[in-house]
């Protein structure tokens, strides 16, 4: 009876020391502090915040999403980095800290995923080259693996080039055999 009577007048005490440890480890400044959340937001924005939020990172993994048809070995951390890369090379490295702000990337991302024309679009441009990379890639891994089946791959490749595009290999071979002189 007595250890009841104990615990019952503990019990608030108890409780509101409790509630005030875990609300101190659940404050904005403490999760900010500890690497959970990178910016504390204003009530009045968080909207805004959020509404360009999902469109960058929906944005963002339709590229990713298009950046592993072309080449399916490349991380997420990976795709990540050239995104910010290719951001910096068109924005500027001055501009470089704009890649922080979530409207300005969705506003970068949809100009370049829109374009149709491939020179224009930077994203559509580095995908292009992603792909011929990982073909070549491919090919060289195939040949190295298979060596009695190069001459027939070459034969097979220069009967699917245009006559102009075999002279030019042929100058390329001549020359890989024939070092300039000076």
């Amino acid at each position: 009876a007595k250890l009841k009577a104990r615990e019952e007048f503990l019990f608030p005490i108890y409780h509101q020391v409790a509630t005030q440890f875990a609300a101190l480890h659940d404050t904005p400044g403490r999760m900010q502090e500890k690497g959970v959340i990178t910016d504390i937001l204003e009530w009045k924005t968080v909207r805004g915040f959020f509404y360009w939020r999902l469109r960058r990172l929906l944005l963002e993994e339709m590229v990713k999403q298009e950046i592993i048809k072309a080449n399916q070995e490349l991380s997420d951390g990976h795709i990540q980095s050239m995104l910010r890369r290719w951001f910096v090379e068109t924005e500027g490295t001055v501009k470089a800290y704009l890649w922080d702000n979530n409207q300005k990337v969705v506003e970068w991302l949809e100009k370049h995923l829109h374009d149709e024309d491939d020179t224009r679009s930077v994203i559509r441009e580095n995908i292009k080259y992603l792909k011929r990379d990982y073909a070549v890639k491919h090919i060289r891994s195939l040949v190295q693996s298979n060596p009695e089946v190069a001459m027939d791959c070459i034969i097979h490749m220069m009967q699917q080039i245009s006559p102009a595009q075999r002279t030019q290999i042929t100058h390329l071979l001549t020359t890989l055999d024939n070092p300039a002189s000076p």
